[in-house]
């Protein structure tokens, strides 16, 4: 014999505890959780403190994500985690394959991923990797607004473009130009590695890293990941092609043809 079906009254209640659930669960995704995590950067061990700001779902074209606000105590201070994939009532993100997990670590790009600047991917490359990660069903891509202009800032970045733009020389180029006697890439990743441990991804994980520069997987290594490259293919165009040539030649990026 088949149980009752419940009443109106009791369905009535059903509802109400789901629904007190849920403003329960939305009002502590914004209490803000800390960890001191220990990270190794260029043989240096520190202790990087990551604070978990708040967190919740938003649909993209190119599927549902989880958007995670992190403050972190490094240089760069702000960053923004897409994750695809089932998160826990604890806030944490469940891989179904934690040892293969697909990452892009997307460094800003004010110019191009918000005002849409042709002379650059960024935008491009950040948007397939997200159509990746979702076709993939799970992933995530940890984005770090302030490191505009490879970390020099975004006042550096424009002026690389001015003389891109009046001198017609290439991004390599015109960074080199403004610091000749500075590294063209100051950008740090010890941040990273601490949100991947924050968030339950530990050493010994299977990185998949999206990306076509070499320099970010010796953060990975560093600290007991296995890196593997997944090349983000984005068709050169008139306005990118030397620069994606430049950076080829200069800061060893792979380009899309390289692996033809």
């Amino acid at each position: 014999m088949e149980p009752p079906l419940p009443r109106r009254e009791e369905l009535r209640e059903l509802v109400r505890k789901e629904n007190r659930r849920q403003i329960e669960l939305a009002r502590r995704s914004m209490v803000p959780k800390t960890r001191k995590i220990p990270v190794t950067e260029l043989t240096q061990r520190k202790t990087v403190s990551v604070t978990r700001t708040g967190v919740g779902p938003i649909v993209t074209p190119h599927g549902n994500f989880a958007l995670y606000s992190f403050d972190v105590k490094d240089r760069w201070k702000k960053y923004a985690v897409l994750v695809a994939g089932e998160i826990g009532e604890d806030f944490q993100p469940r891989f179904s394959d934690p040892d293969r997990v697909l990452l892009r670590v997307d460094s800003g790009c004010e110019t191009g991923q918000l005002f849409q600047d042709q002379t650059c991917e960024c935008r491009e490359q950040l948007l397939e990797a997200m159509r990746m990660i979702a076709e993939e069903g799970e992933g995530l891509i940890i984005n770090i607004p302030t490191q505009d202009g490879r970390g020099m800032g975004l006042p550096f970045k424009l002026a690389t473009l001015r003389l891109q733009d009046e001198l017609e020389h290439t991004t390599v180029e015109a960074a080199s130009l403004l610091e000749p006697n500075r590294s063209r890439d100051v950008r740090t990743y010890s941040g990273v590695i601490a949100i991947l441990k924050f968030l339950g991804i530990e050493p010994g994980a299977g990185i998949r890293l999206i990306t076509n520069n070499p320099a970010k997987t010796g953060i990975f290594n560093e600290n007991g990941y296995a890196p593997e490259y997944v090349s983000s293919i984005i068709p050169p165009t008139p306005h990118t092609e030397k620069h994606l040539q430049a950076k080829r030649d200069f800061l060893e990026h792979r380009l899309p043809t390289d692996d033809k």
